[in-house]
């Protein structure tokens, strides 16, 4: 008796560690935009600082259904509120080391969104969701919007609309290929530009984002 006890509690041992680790093991994330993607229609993309933003976007295309298993929630480990989601800091920085990987975006980038992520914590604290989606978690933290795939998919039929650059910084506001807009703000780093801010510029201003 003794023996099947012990037997079963190492079967349960072993299928819960696998189980853990199954959650938690993610694909390499490549720190390349994809050689073969399309040519924009837009000559404004073949310029820089234009191009890094389309080949920054491009890597997130090829990327995204893999940060999208990131879990950036979980319940919380407090037994008095363990029914209701927190956000989990330590896929947060996961999902922010890929995207600083990427070669495409700042510090202040990265900095900017770690802020982010405590005002979301904080909110969760003060109103207390126990059912997903989370406010403030639920749109794509780089396309802003719920719904982005056409957009995304088709990203090299957006539009450069409006450049303005000034020694190494600048801001550059691109036409989805939907009504959409989305607004970059640029700087200069050691020869190569890096996005440090993305703004929605959709006529609908719906994203927590735009606070």
């Amino acid at each position: 008796m003794k023996l099947h006890t012990h037997l079963s509690i190492c079967v349960w041992s072993l299928l819960a560690a696998c189980s853990s680790a199954d959650k938690t093991k993610i694909p390499p994330i490549s720190n390349q935009y994809a050689a073969n993607a399309p040519q924009p229609t837009d000559e404004g993309f073949k310029k820089q600082p234009a191009g890094t933003i389309l080949h920054f976007l491009q890597w997130y295309r090829s990327n995204v259904q893999q940060l999208k298993k990131i879990d950036m929630v979980k319940h919380s480990s407090h037994p008095d509120s363990s029914n209701y989601y927190v956000v989990n800091d330590a896929g947060t920085e996961q999902y922010l080391e890929a995207l600083k990987q990427s070669g495409f975006v700042s510090d202040t980038y990265i900095t900017n969104w770690r802020a982010y992520f405590r005002k979301c914590n904080e909110n969760l604290r003060k109103s207390p969701q126990s059912e997903a989606p989370v406010q403030g978690l639920d749109f794509d933290l780089v396309m802003l919007a719920k719904e982005y795939e056409e957009d995304l998919t088709g990203i090299e039929r957006s539009t450069v609309e409006y450049v303005s650059v000034a020694e190494d910084k600048g801001s550059i506001t691109v036409g989805l290929p939907s009504a959409g807009r989305l607004k970059y703000r640029i700087t200069k780093q050691d020869g190569k530009w890096l996005i440090d801010d993305i703004k929605d510029l959709r006529s609908a201003l719906d994203q927590a984002q735009n606070d």
